[in-house]
């Protein structure tokens, strides 16, 4: 995770999610390890979604565009594609630093690398993971020391909902 880190920071986003992606499949498998590993990474985005969004563009939000999903998306033509081609596929980039488009292009901000980032990052089964180094990050105006967030999902759901004033998790932990 720090390699993905270092990578977003350095404005290389590609490289951000070639390191990013080892850490999500370890995450997910932890999660499901029955599943087949496109499934299990599906869910497990799925299941981060609403954290993955809010952080991305401080709303909450489920997108399906000509029968993709995000978490399809990300998988399809993120994750796959790197895995398998060594580079992004053509239909979806994380350089739109003017928000959100999607049709036959997956147009997003960078933003969203972060919110999958704090996806793994918050996971419950990341618990005992630990950063070599500190790094803190602003999101909306609140700043997070990251390494104190390990397997703490629980304390981002308390923010969003003190940020919404309301609650909007069904599930806890």
């Amino acid at each position: 995770m720090e390699s993905c880190i270092a990578a977003f920071q350095a404005n290389d986003y590609e490289s951000a999610l070639i390191h990013y992606f080892p850490a999500l499949d370890k995450t997910a498998k932890r999660r499901r390890p029955n599943g087949g590993v496109g499934a299990r990474i599906r869910n497990f985005l799925d299941d981060e979604l609403d954290i993955i969004s809010h952080i991305a563009t401080r709303n909450i939000f489920r997108v399906e565009c000509d029968g993709v999903s995000f978490p399809q998306a990300i998988y399809k033509f993120a994750r796959t594609s790197i895995a398998h081609e060594g580079e992004l596929d053509q239909r979806i980039n994380f350089n739109n630093h003017n928000g959100v488009s999607i049709g036959q292009t997956w147009n997003l901000p960078p933003s969203f690398i972060i919110g999958l980032i704090f996806a793994v990052l918050l996971a419950p089964e990341n618990r005992n993971e630990r950063f070599e180094k500190q790094y803190v990050v602003s999101i909306h105006g609140t700043k997070f020391n990251l390494g104190e967030l390990w397997g703490e999902r629980q304390k981002i759901r308390d923010w969003m909902e003190n940020e919404y004033g309301h609650p909007i998790f069904q599930s806890r932990p």
